[in-house]
Formats: structure tokens, C-alpha cells, sequence
């Protein structure tokens, strides 16, 4: 399958495709279940009062989300990842996002998601939503264990539109002629780099800003009834490789 005029269509996760935040649910979810290692899990409260008091920035948040699965075995973290989502992030998919994924597979595009959360939970995501690929924050692996290494880029700022500009290069894919879904303003390097800007969900002054530059604006907050996902795989296309 050819995309038509090789065009892509990429997906944040957090907030906009979801209702919700990826990687704070699956880190959650590892620190509820006690699967982190006593030593990560003892550090988790003070980390969150630090981000509270605004000592910690968002992208420090984002590498924190990937490093507390230090130790882990990685297949163990895959498994806890399907499960979390099954359990806790399936049901928070908005029915906005999965209109417009469906459109874009039935035009022929290639559907991207990306997010700053953990690699594991973003593969499960796009599993489910049978995209063409999904960029999340990843770290190195030791002896089959997730180590605190994290595997440039981060996720995150001018490190997301790093790691989608690589998917376009594999692909061939025209960011100019391409769309960008995204409710939040760290996304900015990556809007500038796309063809057409949506803003999904935006907070003010983000809103104020999408307003003055004319990106459109759209509202994804109805999530997905249980059993209402359309059959994605046949539009999914042939682009594993």
C-alpha cells in the first residue's frame, strides 16, 4: 500500500487521544501493584511532592516514568504493560480520536502516536489502535533487565519531533503535507514542522496561541462506549516491514 502524496497523520497520546496520561497511569499502576523494585517505589511519593512544588519540570517527569522500571525484567514490564491497559486505559480512548485514526487509515495515510510515557504502554496503544507506528520514551535493556539508560530522545519537546522526523525519513513520509494531533504546547517544534496543526482539548494561554496562529481547534472529551471501536485492521494496511 502507498500512502497518497506520503503523507502522515501523528497522534499524541496523553490528553487528547486519551483521556489521561499514559505514563502516569502505568506508573501508578507498577507502584500500586508493587512490581517496582523497594527502592524505586520508596521514591515515588517524594518525586511526585517535588513535580507538585514545581521543582521537577515535565520532561523531568517523563524520564522519571521510564527510569522506575529499572530492574525490571522487560518481558515482565510488556506483560504488566497489556494489562494495565486493558484494565485502566482502553476504556479512556475518546471517540474523537478514533473517528479521526479511522479516517486517516481509510485515506491511506500513515497513522502515527507519540508520547513521552514509556515505550512498553505506547506499544500497546497502538496494538490496540492497529497504527502504523508508536514513538515512546525508551530505555536500554542488560540481561533481558530495563535499565535507567534512557535511549535518546526523550519523548518529549523538540526529542518528539527528533524521533518523528526519523520515522518520516524511514517511511518517506512529508511532514509538511502531514497532519499533528496535540493538546499540549510542548508540542510547538512539532506543529511548526507539520503541514496541518490541530490543537485537541487546549488549556489556556495554548489556546490563545492556536487561535492567533489559525490552527484549527477540536474537543475529544466523550470516551469510547465498550464495544464501539470500529475494525481498524482492514484499513490497517501492509506497512509492517
Amino acid at each position: 500500500m502507498v500512502p497518497f502524496g506520503r503523507i502522515a497523520a501523528i497522534f499524541d497520546v496523553d490528553d487528547s487521544l486519551l483521556d489521561g496520561n499514559a505514563g502516569t497511569i502505568f506508573t501508578w499502576y507498577l507502584y500500586s501493584e508493587k512490581v517496582m523494585r523497594p527502592e524505586m517505589r520508596s521514591r515515588v511519593p517524594r518525586i511526585i511532592y517535588e513535580y507538585a512544588r514545581n521543582r521537577l519540570t515535565e520532561q523531568d517527569m517523563v524520564e522519571v516514568g521510564s527510569r522506575c522500571q529499572q530492574g525490571l525484567y522487560a518481558d515482565v514490564v510488556k506483560a504488566h504493560a497489556h494489562a494495565c491497559f486493558e484494565k485502566h486505559l482502553r476504556k479512556r480512548i475518546t471517540s474523537g480520536a478514533i473517528r479521526q485514526i479511522r479516517k486517516h487509515l481509510l485515506s491511506g495515510h500513515f497513522v502515527v502516536i507519540a508520547s513521552g510515557s514509556s515505550q512498553y504502554i505506547i506499544d500497546e496503544v497502538g496494538s490496540h489502535l492497529r497504527v502504523h507506528a508508536a514513538i515512546g520514551t525508551r530505555t536500554k535493556i542488560v540481561d533481558g533487565k530495563i535499565t535507567d539508560q534512557i535511549i535518546p530522545p526523550v519523548v518529549f519537546r523538540d526529542g518528539k519531533r527528533d524521533a518523528v522526523e526519523r520515522v518520516a525519513e524511514k517511511w518517506d513520509l512529508d511532514l509538511s503535507k502531514s497532519f499533528l494531533y496535540s493538546d499540549s504546547a510542548a508540542d510547538a517544534p512539532l506543529f511548526e514542522a507539520v503541514g496541518t496543526p490541530v490543537v485537541v482539548n487546549p488549556k489556556a494561554p495554548f489556546r490563545t496561541l492556536a487561535e492567533r496562529r489559525g490552527w484549527e481547534i477540536v474537543h475529544w472529551k466523550e470516551r469510547n462506549k465498550p464495544g464501539a471501536e470500529p475494525d481498524l485492521a482492514d484499513e490497517w494496511g501492509s506497512w509492517e516491514g
